[in-house]
């Protein structure tokens, strides 16, 4: 799967949405089941995490094992996992939230430059644009699996400005995470906490000083 990435146009300076993806543009299918359809666990997503080896997830995310040593480090007592049916399962998953790709259909109409900011394993990047087609509104621009640093980490931010080729000032970063949100404004981005496409539209239409009639509301 080829997926579109940001490319720079040095004599456009309109200001570029950074959005994150998982439960902000996506949503995250780990968070709507997971445990108990792949893994019969009846107990909620806290039975899970309580055998699940956290820190694996974590370097995977950050490209620093591959997919395969994921799924071999995947719990902390080693049980084998089907890794090609968690690959399955999440590419069945992957769904736009409500009003986001509708949202991302006008600003894209608009001439508004997007990108992705996610934390997310580079190798699972495909499977969300095989199954929601991401990056034909949303190029792909940082994703933590390749730039081997997450968010709220200053340097991921730093990394990010550089590959849309943009000043923190230049930027507007969308997130559902408060502590990622809270990291972008100290390093001077104005950022805005995802909680839905209807609140999300006339506070980013603001930040990018675009107008917006109560018709067009989402």
């Amino acid at each position: 799967m080829v997926l579109t990435r940001f490319a720079q146009d040095p004599t456009l300076r309109q200001h570029c949405v950074l959005f994150d993806v998982m439960d902000t543009l996506v949503a995250d299918p780990f968070f709507r089941g997971f445990e108990q359809d792949l893994f019969g666990m009846s107990g909620g997503i806290k039975e899970l995490f309580a055998v699940k080896d956290q820190r694996s997830f974590v370097e995977f995310e950050c490209g620093q094992i591959s997919e395969k040593e994921h799924f071999e480090t995947y719990f902390v007592d080693r049980r084998q996992v089907a890794g090609a049916r968690v690959r399955s399962y999440l590419r069945n998953k992957y769904e736009w939230l409500p009003g986001m790709k509708e949202l991302c259909t006008e600003l894209k109409g608009l001439g508004v430059p997007m990108g992705t900011f996610s934390n997310y394993p580079a190798e699972w990047a495909p499977l969300i644009e095989e199954a929601v087609g991401l990056s034909e509104l949303v190029p792909w621009a940082f994703v933590s699996g390749e730039a081997r640093v997450r968010k709220p980490a200053p340097e991921a931010f730093k990394v990010a400005l550089e590959i849309v080729g943009r000043d923190a000032s230049e930027v507007v970063f969308v997130d559902d995470s408060a502590t990622n949100v809270d990291a972008a404004r100290r390093c001077g981005i104005a950022s805005i906490r995802f909680d839905g496409a209807t609140t999300l539209k006339p506070a980013l239409f603001k930040e990018l000083g675009l107008p917006i009639s109560p018709k067009a509301a989402l």
